[in-house]
């Protein structure tokens, strides 16, 4: 059995960079493209495989070319993918990622067999959560599917810790149930209706999150770095300044290095600050799952940054 388990989804991610985005009926040019695995659940379970900890995962892949290498690119950093069923009727999900100069990206996912992931197949897995040390889930999966993985989580005493993207609103029953939450500026607004831009306004938003259950917020700022925000405490993590290529798996890296962080016993600040470093790491890559730091580079990062 598996320290951290993700449920959520895959994707295969087919990125193009382009001087700038469209407008509606034009036609643009993009000066380069590549596939790469991807997928909020995936690029989470894989960030938290290649950091070193023992992962399963748990999602859905269609009967296509794609779904053998989204798994066998888990398996390569040592994830389970035992669980990771095929929908024989599906496609395996896209996203569709155009990057501009400043690595900035807007990104249209064709869900697929992701969206196929039902309640009862949660509660298939269940002994295999009930195991863990540590839930880590997000929403590009149906939201019933999510709300049994946390409570079968909940109900055995295994912490959760949720990535709240896409972003949308959120029923109090799943909030109550969460222990950590990692709302970026968007995320956090459609949550709590509070516009965050700075610390004190994520303390405010971060309050209505407590106020609902959640134990723990890690408010994301971008550059500014992170909010961590408890009933007893609030801190702030400055953000790392490295040169940004491609910032498209930089919140799933976060959400997997805070959890490997935390299964190993940190405390939150610190756990905020090595996913902090992995997060940094990560938008200076092109790429989802193939920009994700090992252990090593980023210990080697974090060390080369405070000296």
């Amino acid at each position: 059995m598996s320290d951290i388990v993700v449920v959520g989804s895959l994707n295969m991610d087919m990125v193009v960079r382009v001087e700038r985005r469209p407008n509606q009926g034009e036609t643009v040019l993009g000066s380069h493209f590549f596939m790469a695995p991807g997928g909020k659940g995936a690029n989470q379970a894989y960030a938290a495989g290649n950091l070193g900890a023992s992962v399963s995962m748990i999602g859905c892949l269609g009967n296509d070319l794609f779904a053998e290498q989204l798994r066998n690119n888990l398996r390569s950093v040592g994830v389970d993918t035992s669980s990771i069923h095929t929908d024989p009727e599906e496609a395996s999900g896209v996203a569709l990622i155009s990057i501009d100069p400043e690595g900035d990206n807007s990104i249209v996912v064709a869900p697929g067999a992701n969206n196929k992931i039902t309640a009862a197949d949660i509660r298939g897995q269940e002994q295999i959560i009930k195991m863990a040390k540590l839930l880590i889930v997000q929403l590009e999966i149906p939201l019933e599917a999510v709300m049994e993985a946390v409570a079968i989580a909940h109900h055995h005493g295994v912490e959760v810790l949720l990535d709240p993207a896409p972003a949308q609103s959120l029923p109090d029953e799943l909030l109550r149930r969460v222990d950590y939450i990692t709302p970026n500026e968007t995320e956090i607004f459609h949550l709590t209706g509070v516009k965050v831009n700075d610390t004190k306004t994520a303390k405010v938003a971060a309050a209505e999150l407590l106020n609902k259950g959640v134990k723990t917020v890690f408010a994301k700022l971008g550059s500014k770095g992170v909010t961590v925000v408890t009933a007893n405490q609030t801190q702030s993590i400055e953000g790392f300044k490295v040169n940004v290529v491609d910032t498209t798996a930089a919140g799933d890296a976060f959400a997997g290095a805070l959890g490997v962080a935390l299964t190993e016993g940190k405390c939150v600040w610190t756990a905020a600050q090595f996913a902090n470093a992995v997060g940094a790491l990560t938008v200076t890559r092109y790429g989802a799952q193939q920009a994700i730091p090992n252990r090593k580079e980023t210990e080697e990062f974090i060390q080369r940054m405070s000296s």
